[in-house]
Parts: structure tokens; C-alpha cells; sequence
């Protein structure tokens, strides 16, 4: 960076944050400042700017250090500097790995059309198994409507042999998120038996896919979706985190959601247009979308995220992370509760300002709610409430 001695790299080892995966072009953290510790903060070394994909804390080198210490910018920049002189600086930091790192590049990502093609390609030789269907049914989907959005298992075995036929058929794979290039430099793609579950496609308003999320089988670190990417392995790529479109795209009434397959549901049980981020912090992909709705008849936007944004925050003594709680014995409110609405609430306003600067009306969907205005915690997503509205109504 211009006018400094020193890089985002440096900052990190000097705060002793914890590095869980590192390649040429970023390294994820532990965030010091919602205290996560599966390393959902991300470093970008290149442009030397940090985001928590968690409680969405984000900004410069400076602000990294000058945040955690309390200082203004300038003086984190002197403070930094004399610790580096002074050989505070860790170098013996630990990533975690028992292995050494091995540098890693990753690839640009492809064309748009490429990706499109390259993914379509690979539907046609996936299948979908009869669990995985039953599953999807039971959320509400008809068979029909599981062929048109084209679902299928993660496969478990003929990987390579899979991606050697796309190769084949003239499709490429560099530079399309999950495919990469293993240890004998040849294309894989990033199938294992720890991410098998239910390809969700990611599809653009021109129904385009862009990507997949993959509704695990079983919850890894906590979460039940996961991106179909490689940007950890050579010559692969990040999945960008796109936005799922579903729907007629001249409604002028749309619905926000987290989660395609959440958001195709409750566009089948309702006939309503849903623009699905996969997360509620996922919301830098969002303007565009809006913008280009928005020069169409787009006039509303209806906020539907669950319904754990209004989520009570007494302490019932009862959750996983009281094991972990300092405030002993139970407290009236349970800071882990406070702080995951927090996060929430905050995720909201930053959609409220898109919309805003757009002058693009909007409102807040809320059911199973009491009569505090709290939720009952019963119904969570907008899919579980239209599909209670189906069966009841």
C-alpha cells in the first residue's frame, strides 16, 4: 500500500489473531470482534481491507488495529510502526495446518455464459436420490417443480470422471467455482463425503446459474448450507456469493430472503418474487439487482428474513453456549442471544439503506409473533409460515 512500510499480513501477526486457511490473495481469521472462532472474518491481502461474514465489521489495515486498541487511524499507524521496529511483530504465527501452506493461485473467475454452460452440463450427469427428493417434498416443493430447478445429490464416487466428460464435451472449468486443480495438476472438482447434501442453483435474473449452495447432510461448524467453492485450492475460484432471482422479474412487489431453496419454496407456495442472498450479512450483491428491478416496475421490497430477528433475549439457561457464558449464575438476558439480533437488526438497516438511497419503499414481514412483539419460536423461515398458511388455511 502507498505511503506504508507494512501490509494488512503485518497487522494480523502483530494482533496474533488465529489464521485458519490462508492462500496468495486472502486469509480467514478469527474476528476479534464478535469473538467467532471458525474464521468467518476474511483478510483481503491485496487490497488490504478485512469483513467478518458474522457480525459484517469491516474497513482498512488501520481500522483493524485502531478498533481492537481504541485509537484514532493516526495513531495506529505510529503505534504499529514502533511495534514493528521493535520486533513485536510475530512471525512464528500458527496456521492451522499440520502440513506447511503451499501457496496457492487462484484463477479469475469465468464469463457469466461459461459458468452457465459449464454447470448445466454437469446437472445432466447428476442424479437425484430418493431421500433427497423426499426431503425437498416434504419442504413443499412437487416433483415438478424439483425437475424445473434441476436439484441434485452431491455425488460420492466418479468425480473425476465427471469433470474428465465435461472436459470432453468442450465445457471449461477454470475459472468456474468447485473445480480446481488437484496435487498432479489435473481438474477435480470439490465433491467430498464432508459436503454431500442437495445442489441448490444459484440462478441470475436471466436464469442463469452462477453457482450452487449445498444443503449439507450433516451440519458442519455449526451451519446447514454451504458455496459450491474452491478458492482454496489451485487454480480455483470463490463462489462470489451471487443472488438467487425467482419469479417474475416486473413485479412491482418483491420479497427478500436468505436462501435460495428457502426462497423458491415460498415462491412456489405463494406466486410472489423472491431476490434470495444466501446470508443476511450477503447483501453487497444486492444493489445491482435492486437497481436493475427497480428500472423495471420494482416499487417495494418486503424484508423476510427469519423471524430470529425478533428473537426474545432472556436467558433460559438452556442454550450451547452456556457452558461458555462468564455471566454466572443466569443473567436476565443472555448476551449471545443480544449479540446474534444485534447482527440481525444490523444486517436489516443495511438493507433499509439500500433501498433508501434507491427510493425504494419498503417493510418488515413478521408472523408467529406474541403478544410483546417477540417471536414465539415456532415458525422461523418465510417458507415454514406459507407452507403453515397452505395446510391451515
Amino acid at each position: 500500500m502507498s505511503g506504508f512500510s507494512y501490509d494488512i499480513t503485518d497487522v494480523v501477526h502483530l494482533l496474533q489473531l488465529r489464521v485458519r486457511h490462508k492462500n496468495s490473495s486472502s486469509m480467514d481469521v478469527n474476528c476479534p470482534f464478535c469473538g467467532e472462532t471458525k474464521g468467518k472474518m476474511n483478510v483481503n491481502l491485496q487490497k488490504n481491507v478485512f469483513r467478518c461474514n458474522r457480525c459484517d465489521a469491516s474497513g482498512g489495515m488501520l481500522e483493524l488495529y485502531g478498533r481492537l486498541h481504541a485509537v484514532s487511524s493516526a495513531e495506529a499507524n505510529r503505534q504499529i510502526r514502533e511495534a514493528l521496529g521493535k520486533g513485536e511483530y510475530r512471525t512464528d504465527y500458527q496456521v492451522v495446518h499440520k502440513e506447511e501452506p503451499v501457496e496457492i493461485f487462484n484463477a479469475e473467475l469465468a464469463d457469466a455464459d461459461v459458468i452457465d454452460r459449464t454447470y448445466q452440463e454437469m446437472l445432466s450427469l447428476l442424479t437425484l436420490n430418493d431421500k433427497h427428493q423426499e426431503d425437498l417434498k416434504k419442504r413443499g416443493l412437487t416433483k415438478e417443480q424439483i425437475k424445473i430447478q434441476r436439484y441434485r445429490s452431491v455425488p460420492l464416487f466418479g468425480i473425476k470422471n465427471m469433470v474428465q466428460k465435461l472436459l470432453e464435451s468442450g465445457q471449461t472449468v477454470k475459472g468456474v467455482p468447485g473445480f480446481y486443480e488437484d496435487h498432479d495438476g489435473k481438474w477435480t472438482i470439490n465433491f467430498t463425503s464432508k459436503n454431500s447434501g442437495i445442489l441448490i442453483p444459484i440462478r441470475s435474473m436471466e436464469g442463469k446459474i452462477q453457482g450452487f449452495q449445498i444443503r449439507l447432510d450433516q451440519v458442519m461448524e455449526g451451519r446447514k448450507y454451504i458455496w459450491l467453492s474452491s478458492v482454496k485450492f489451485q487454480n480455483g475460484v470463490s463462489s462470489g456469493s451471487p443472488v438467487h432471482v425467482i419469479g417474475s422479474l416486473d413485479a412491482e412487489q418483491i420479497y427478500l430472503t436468505e436462501g435460495a431453496l428457502k426462497g423458491t419454496i415460498a415462491h412456489y407456495l405463494s406466486g410472489d418474487t423472491f431476490i434470495c442472498v444466501a446470508g443476511v450479512n450477503q447483501y453487497r450483491n444486492l444493489k445491482p439487482v435492486l437497481e436493475t428491478l427497480k428500472s423495471r416496475h420494482l416499487q417495494h421490497l418486503y424484508e423476510a428474513y427469519d423471524m430470529d430477528k425478533k428473537m426474545k433475549v432472556y436467558c433460559d439457561g438452556d442454550s450451547e453456549k452456556c457452558d461458555a457464558c462468564q455471566r454466572k449464575p443466569a443473567t436476565f438476558y443472555c448476551p449471545h442471544k443480544m449479540q446474534k439480533r444485534q447482527i440481525l437488526q444490523n444486517a436489516c438497516r443495511k438493507v433499509y439503506e439500500i433501498c433508501s438511497g434507491l427510493s425504494i419503499s419498503m417493510s418488515r414481514m413478521v408472523w408467529d409473533m406474541d403478544s410483546y412483539g417477540e417471536w414465539n419460536g415456532q415458525i422461523k423461515g418465510i417458507d415454514d409460515y406459507y407452507y403453515v398458511l397452505k395446510n391451515t388455511g
